[in-house]
């Protein structure tokens, strides 16, 4: 008896705190938007999923790659005003999406700002893609992550690298915004100022520095050596990247590692 109690309690609770917006709950609305109704109702079907919170993020991710532009762009539009709860969804669209689902959820990604933290891995890789328009728009979305974005340097500092002016400038403009400079950059070399930062940034900077060991210019891969070997023992997360830099071309790279690996394990 007791036991028969105990289930249609719960049954009640369920029902009663199952989410429900204007009279449905999510599988009614999802089973009106396959009726296929016309553009214009499914497109109010689509902000009421944004209603559903986590429920909803599959169907939602699934409607982001509709052949329809309005009903792409209203489903990416909804993540957005959905929160940090749907960057995964953002982030995964970006990465494996068709270019123009791919490009509106990179736009909704830096509206989110520092909330979207925890793309930055998908934003890194994305600034090397093969789509120019693609690249840009991680590198800004890198930016609009703040300080939080730091980690990002070593992609940003290649992006800065880039012959092509556009990238060049909007990877030094996101560069700025992760080190934290606003208007007020540093002057002389701002590769070498925002690489100075990573001491005082723990072990994201000395990740940050690791990966900087493998930067195409050796100026950089030696400044990134000197700085962990004056790290001492905090660096020791980076002695296999130093390591490898003992193979460099370079022999004043190989020098610097070498003093760095006997500072930070003497």
């Amino acid at each position: 008896m007791l036991i028969a109690l105990v289930l249609i309690a719960a049954q009640l609770f369920a029902f009663e705190t199952e989410k429900v917006f204007q009279g449905k709950n999510l599988q009614q609305w999802v089973k009106e938007l396959d009726s296929d109704p016309e553009v214009s109702r499914k497109i109010v079907i689509i902000s009421a999923l944004g209603m559903f919170d986590l429920q909803a993020l599959p169907v939602l991710e699934k409607l982001a790659l509709n052949s329809d532009q309005e009903i792409r762009t209203k489903s990416i539009s909804t993540l957005q005003q959905m929160g940090k709860i749907a960057v995964p969804t953002l982030a995964k669209i970006s990465t494996n999406g068709p270019k123009g689902a791919r490009l509106l959820a990179l736009t909704a990604i830096a509206g989110l700002g520092e909330d979207a933290v925890v793309a930055l891995a998908e934003l890194c890789i994305l600034t090397s893609h093969f789509d120019k328009d693609t690249k840009l728009r991680a590198l800004a979305a890198l930016g609009t992550l703040g300080t939080q974005g730091y980690p990002a340097l070593p992609f940003l500092i290649e992006s800065f690298q880039s012959p092509e002016r556009d990238i060049a400038e909007l990877a030094l403009r996101s560069m700025a915004q992760v080190c934290g400079w606003g208007n007020n950059q540093p002057g002389g070399d701002l590769i070498e100022a925002s690489m100075k930062l990573a001491p005082a940034k723990g072990e994201p900077g000395v990740l940050v520095l690791a990966k900087l060991l493998k930067n195409k210019d050796a100026e950089v891969r030696i400044r990134a050596a000197i700085l962990l070997g004056g790290m001492g023992a905090k660096a020791s997360k980076a002695m296999p990247a130093l390591q490898d830099a003992l193979q460099d071309k370079n022999e004043k790279v190989i020098d610097a590692a070498f003093d760095a690996i006997l500072k930070i394990k003497p």
